[in-house]
């Protein structure tokens, strides 16, 4: 180890390095170093030389530490036996597991840990050379391995320290200043300015801390326009690559053309020449006439022609298609009044039947039968006159002329008794049938069947004086 200088920060406001108390070292990143991880970076910040290794998500071993609710990160801290200039004992040591433990928890609030369930996120960090703030430059080479790896983070981390020297507060110590200043303090921040890791080694006022923290921001910043000016580049250069390339092998194509025709085919070429320089002057030939005669003016108007036959006519579509709406309606209407009536007809003409009385045609036929017996009595009265108008050749003949009349008459009201009867009872069973009718017949003929009463049966008188002299 070297031997204490005698100052740390010269009469000029200089440090030993030649940087000023604002300051912070010269960084190097580089993206991509390590073909095997899924992402890695190695920083150089002054004499530090940090190598970190990132993968994952991947799935978690032992099988017991696996969180079903987010992924594990697991952060490991090493320092190479060759790092320092006395050989420092391999493997974990207390303070290297308390390193790890202050980083992984400096980068749980910006990993998006929970998209990851049952899975570990692993972040390996070897520290090839050390000269002093190890920690905070790890956790700034981490911050773009984890970008490199594609793991999702709501922002980068970057870490610096300051410190007291010769009384005054300086930002990112060196070797020296670290092991032979007043104080330590290692702070690292997301790039919104919260702070996710706090340390202090030694002893610092309250003002003092307040003025360290002012420098501590400022150097943040420009480490997180460095990491973000890495990133960027490795983002980018692709694309531009890729436009390199196309620029390159189109240059290229080109000088083929102009060169690359064998002599065989001299000939050939020579005559598609020509036949493209046709074409070519055909087309300027076609353009220029084209713009003199004004067609570009004619077409627009032709347009609008065609655009308002086109309303025309979706115009006309529409009235027909409207018209035969309503005529289907009107048809739908018509019909449906044609039915109306036809049912109010036939619920009238049921009323019809059920309005004819059948009691009031028995009551009609009483009175009939007693009329029937009044021209009976007449009936024999006249056959009476008849017969005493007669001359009577003799006693006997009288008397048996007389006899036979009386008989013909007595038959005559036997017969007639029987055929009332009979009348009478055909009028009891006439409703009973008359109703059956009554729905296959129409009303004018119910009334015709009215009129129709039993005095038909009456005979004439002449027919039962012709009777009486057959008899005779």
């Amino acid at each position: 180890m070297s031997d204490k200088p005698e100052k740390l920060i010269t009469d000029d406001g200089l440090r030993l390095d030649g940087r000023r108390a604002d300051e912070i070292r010269p960084m190097k990143i580089e993206i991509g170093v390590l073909s095997r991880a899924d992402g890695s970076c190695y920083l150089e910040w002054g004499r530090n030389k940090i190598l970190v290794g990132v993968f994952g998500p991947r799935e978690a071993h032992p099988r017991r530490s696996q969180r079903a609710d987010t992924a594990v990160i697991r952060y490991k801290y090493n320092m190479a036996s060759f790092s320092v200039e006395d050989r420092s004992r391999p493997g974990p040591s207390r303070r290297s597991i308390e390193i790890s433990k202050v980083s992984r928890e400096a980068f749980e609030p910006v990993i998006m840990a929970e998209l990851f369930p049952k899975t570990a996120i692993d972040i390996f960090v070897e520290v090839l050379q050390a000269d002093a703030g190890t920690r905070t430059a790890a956790i700034n080479a981490s911050s773009v391995a984890l970008a490199d790896a594609g793991i999702p983070m709501k922002g980068l981390i970057t870490s610096c320290a300051f410190g007291k020297v010769d009384g005054k507060i300086v930002l990112d110590l060196n070797k020296d200043e670290d092991n032979y200043g007043d104080a330590d303090f290692p702070v690292a921040m997301t790039q919104d300015g919260e702070i996710t890791l706090v340390q202090m080694d030694g002893h610092l006022t309250p003002e003092e801390i307040k003025e360290g923290l002012e420098l501590v921001k400022k150097g943040c910043k420009e480490i997180l326009e460095i990491q973000q000016a890495v990133l960027r580049k490795k983002f980018e250069t692709p694309m531009e690559e890729l436009a390199e390339e196309a620029a390159e092998t189109s240059n290229t194509e080109n000088e083929v053309v102009e060169t690359g025709v064998p002599l065989e085919y001299a000939s050939e070429v020579a005559v598609v020449e020509e036949v493209l320089k046709e074409t070519k002057e055909f087309e300027d030939a076609v353009s220029e006439e084209i713009s003199e005669a004004g067609a570009v003016t004619e077409v627009v108007p032709e347009l609008d022609e065609l655009e308002e036959i086109i309303k025309e006519a979706e115009a006309g579509i529409e009235e027909e298609t409207i018209e035969e709406a309503i005529e289907s309606e009107i048809e739908e209407e018509a019909e449906k009044e044609a039915e109306e009536e036809e049912a109010d007809f036939e619920a009238s003409f049921e009323a019809s039947f059920e309005e004819v009385s059948e009691p009031d045609e028995v009551e009609e036929l009483e009175p009939e039968e007693a009329d029937f017996g009044e021209e009976e009595t007449g009936f024999e009265s006249e056959i009476e006159g008849f017969v005493e108008e007669e001359p009577q050749p003799a006693e006997e003949l009288q008397v048996e002329e007389e006899a036979g009349i009386e008989e013909a008459a007595s038959e005559e009201t036997l017969e007639s008794e029987p055929e009332v009867e009979s009348e009478a009872e055909s009028s009891e069973e006439a409703p009973a049938e008359e109703q059956v009718e009554a729905e296959e017949e129409p009303v004018e003929e119910l009334e015709e069947e009215k009129c129709e009463g039993p005095w038909k049966v009456v005979k004439d008188p002449s027919e039962s004086g012709s009777r009486g002299e057959k008899d005779e």
